[in-house]
């Protein structure tokens, strides 16, 4: 049995030396500040000197998901769903011959990352369908090892929405689990994981948004943000954040900052997002005026709603609260 054991040892697959972890963390810190070219280099490093690890397949697929979330497209799709299957792929092939605790958290957090991908989209019963399947995955790895920490990122978003599903997808008439247990999974890993520290920060602060828990949800971004001054992933989550607790100022003071970060590359919908959200700060510190020429404004990009589909949704929204205004 000894011999059984020494063996196992010697010819399981390490997914996590030394080197892949150096070069994945480099990417991240490039990917919190949407510097996507420089993230995906490193990324791209551990896929040439690492081929049949599916970690480097799932970095870059994250990376790519990102860069369609701050790009409000899905142009690179096509790749992005390519990689997602390369790494269940890999990670089936080497569960099949072991068990593997990182096989299996790439293997999960493939799909919990495309339920978050789904729902973008607007496709729910997707989005509920992988972040099930995830989430059920990334549970199983903490019961067989409770110290694998950067499991505890997927498993407590997937515990956290289940729980208030009634919230997110009424039609399902869903709602059974812990809230605070789920909250208490996402501090571990914003505080153990190798990973997913700055991502579960990032959850903690939408989530205390959520919960009407202010004041930890502020600490939370704020400490991001020092950290990460040119995040524009972490200023939308602030932005939001304040608009919540009705600090429309400081929101609006966001918001104005997002809108110069894309001025220089034009993203239309990114645009037309911020100056929907500055025309309801006005609107909400009883400045009609400037409500109703920001609101104005927001109609200005209704040309690229073809390009950029969310803006006929921001569109609807300006016509709504100028209707307000005007009559």
């Amino acid at each position: 049995m000894i011999v059984f054991y020494f063996s196992l040892l010697i010819f399981s697959i390490d997914l996590n030396p030394l080197e892949v972890q150096r070069l994945i963390q480099t990417g991240l810190k490039f990917a919190y500040v949407e510097e996507f070219d420089s993230a995906s280099f490193y990324f791209e490093q551990v896929i040439e000197k690492y081929p049949h690890n599916p970690a480097g397949y799932f970095f870059k697929s994250a990376l790519l998901q990102l860069k369609m979330m701050d790009g409000c497209h899905f142009n690179d799709e096509k790749e992005y769903l390519s990689l997602v299957k390369k790494v269940r792929k890999l990670c089936a092939e080497i569960l099949e011959k072991e068990t593997n605790l990182w096989a299996e958290f790439y293997l999960g957090s493939s799909y919990a990352y495309q339920a978050v991908y789904e729902g973008l989209k607007k496709n729910y019963l997707e989005t509920f369908n992988y972040g099930v399947k995830g989430g059920k995955i990334l549970q199983s790895i903490i019961k067989k090892d409770s110290l694998f920490y950067d499991a505890y990122l997927g498993a407590g978003t997937y515990e956290y929405f289940w729980a208030r599903a009634s919230r997110y997808l009424p039609f399902l008439k869903l709602a059974d689990g812990d809230v605070n247990e789920a909250i208490g999974k996402l501090h571990v890993a914003a505080e153990r994981s190798m990973y997913s520290g700055p991502t579960a920060r990032n959850s903690l602060v939408f989530i205390y948004g959520e919960e009407k828990r202010f004041e930890i949800a502020t600490k939370i971004i704020d400490s991001l943000l020092l950290e990460y001054p040119n995040s524009k992933t972490f200023h939308w989550n602030k932005a939001e954040l304040e608009f919540k607790k009705k600090n429309y100022n400081e929101a609006l003071k966001i918001y104005e900052w997002l809108f110069n970060q894309y001025l220089d590359n034009p993203n239309y919908s990114n645009l037309a997002q911020c100056k929907l959200y500055i025309g309801k700060c006005y609107y909400e510190l009883k400045n009609r005026d400037e409500a109703k020429k920001i609101l104005k404004e927001v109609l200005g990009y209704k040309k690229y709603q073809n390009q950029y589909p969310l803006i006929k949704e921001y569109c609807r929204e300006a016509y709504e609260l100028l209707s307000k205004i005007l009559y």
